[in-house]
């Protein structure tokens, strides 16, 4: 089989520019996007707080940080400008049952009762613990997979593909060695009667 690429270095180089770009793409699309884009198609804090009186009666989805608490009004942006108050913030609160508290971050959705007002349904508040949780764990997955692919593979800039480090292809072939040893050894065995039979 012959070791030549079908399509050349060329193309390989292409490929990998795309795959690069498209990652950095849905990087950044994924970042811009609604906390709960599968969830829910309705107008949210990107939209809102730039049109109000558009939204004035119809439901609409708000993230923000709580910057007062009685009542509860949310920011819907990091200057603390965009500004809500959420009516019955408390009681539509689902994943917890502590009351809200300056700075926790709150997504709620209901009714736009007027150009400051919404009338909350239900309403989730992200703990900044599982922020720190979810980063520390996918840190910890990258440098795992990282050290794995450092260990076992190297990049070859001559044909500008990963291929295997030394030892992790020894191993390998120490594996092939002792599995082709036995197969010899085998057939050995087989072949020993009949060569037996034409010396007699």
């Amino acid at each position: 089989m012959s070791s030549r690429e079908p399509f050349g270095q060329g193309v390989r180089l292409a490929a990998i520019v795309l795959v690069v770009a498209a990652l950095a793409g849905l990087i950044v699309w994924a970042g811009a996007s609604p906390a709960e884009p599968m969830e829910s198609e309705l107008p949210d804090e990107t939209e809102v707080p730039n049109d109000r009186a558009d939204y004035v009666g119809e439901e609409v989805v708000l993230g923000g940080e709580v910057v007062e608490t009685d009542p509860v009004v949310i920011a819907t942006r990091a200057s603390g400008y965009g500004q809500f108050t959420v009516l019955e913030a408390n009681a539509a609160v689902q994943n917890t049952d502590d009351p809200l508290e300056v700075g926790d971050q709150v997504t709620a959705s209901g009714t736009l009762e007027d150009e400051e007002t919404l009338a909350a349904e239900r309403a989730t508040v992200q703990e900044p613990g599982d922020t720190r949780y979810m980063m520390l764990i996918s840190l910890l997955g990258g440098f795992l997979v990282v050290g794995r692919v450092l260990r076992d593979w190297r990049f070859d800039l001559e044909r500008l593909a990963f291929v295997p480090r030394e030892r992790a292809r020894s191993r390998g072939y120490s594996s092939d060695s002792a599995a082709e040893d036995g197969r010899e050894r085998t057939d050995d065995a087989l072949e020993a009667p009949a060569g037996g039979d034409r010396g007699g």
